[in-house]
C-alpha cells in the first residue's frame, strides 16, 4: 500500500520543471530575499539547479563569480555583466535541466566557494535527497568545497521522499525555509523524525 507522503512525492515527479517553477512562487521570492543577504561583492558561489535558486539568480545584482550546472541559471546570469559565470559539465539531463560530467571526482578541482546555495527534492531523517544520482553527486562535491552551505527548501520538502542521497543534515550551515509558523515547522520535523543539526542556523 502506498503511503500518503509517497503519493505526494509521485505527484511532485509528474510536474515538469516549468510547472514547479510557478508553484509557491511568492514563498520562493520571500526565501530569496533572505538568501540575498549572504551574497557579497567579490565572493565566489555555487548556484544549484533548483527552482528557488533560479529566483535567486534573477535577483543577483552584485559583482560575483558563480559556478552552476543549471541551464536556467546559466541563461539568467549570462545577461548580468557583473557576474563572472562558469558552467559545470558537458552531458545534459533534459528532464531536470542540468549538466553533469562522467568523471564524478573532478567537478571542482582547484575551486573553493564562499557559499554554496543548494536546493532539495526531499529532506528526511537521514539526509537530503534528489531525483538524479548525478545531481546528488554534484551537490555533495560542491558542499565539500564551500566555506558555508545554505539550503533553500520549502516546508513541503520535509514531507517528500526521493531516490538519491546528496548530503547529511550536518553538512548544512544555514537552512532557509519558506514563510511558515515556527510551531508548524517544528511539528513537521518532529512528525517526520528529522533531527536538524543544532549548530545550523534556521531562517524562516
Amino acid at each position: 500500500m502506498v503511503k500518503d507522503n509517497q503519493m505526494e512525492y509521485y505527484r511532485h515527479c509528474n510536474h515538469s520543471y516549468e510547472e514547479r517553477l510557478s508553484m509557491h512562487s511568492e514563498e520562493k521570492k520571500k526565501m530569496v530575499e533572505k538568501a540575498s543577504m549572504f551574497i557579497k561583492d567579490g565572493k565566489t558561489y555555487f548556484f544549484d539547479v533548483s527552482t528557488s535558486i533560479q529566483f535567486l539568480a534573477k535577483a543577483v545584482d552584485k559583482e560575483i563569480t558563480v559556478y552552476t550546472h543549471s541551464l536556467d541559471n546559466l541563461y539568467i546570469l549570462s545577461d548580468k555583466e557583473k557576474v563572472s559565470l562558469y558552467s559545470i559539465g558537458e552531458n545534459f539531463n533534459r528532464k531536470n535541466r542540468f549538466f553533469y560530467k562522467n568523471d564524478k571526482e573532478d567537478y571542482f578541482k582547484g575551486i573553493e566557494f564562499d557559499v554554496a546555495f543548494l536546493g532539495a527534492t526531499a529532506i528526511t531523517r537521514d539526509g537530503i535527497y534528489y531525483d538524479d544520482e548525478e545531481d546528488a553527486v554534484i551537490k555533495r562535491e560542491a558542499a565539500k568545497k564551500s566555506k558555508t552551505v545554505i539550503l533553500l527548501a520549502e516546508h513541503e520538502k520535509y514531507e517528500n521522499i526521493s531516490y538519491y542521497k546528496g548530503l547529511d543534515l550536518k553538512n548544512i550551515d544555514i537552512i532557509i525555509v519558506d514563510p511558515i509558523a515556527s510551531n508548524s515547522f517544528v511539528d513537521i520535523i518532529v512528525s517526520q523524525n528529522i533531527n536538524i543539526d543544532p549548530h545550523s542556523l534556521i531562517i524562516i
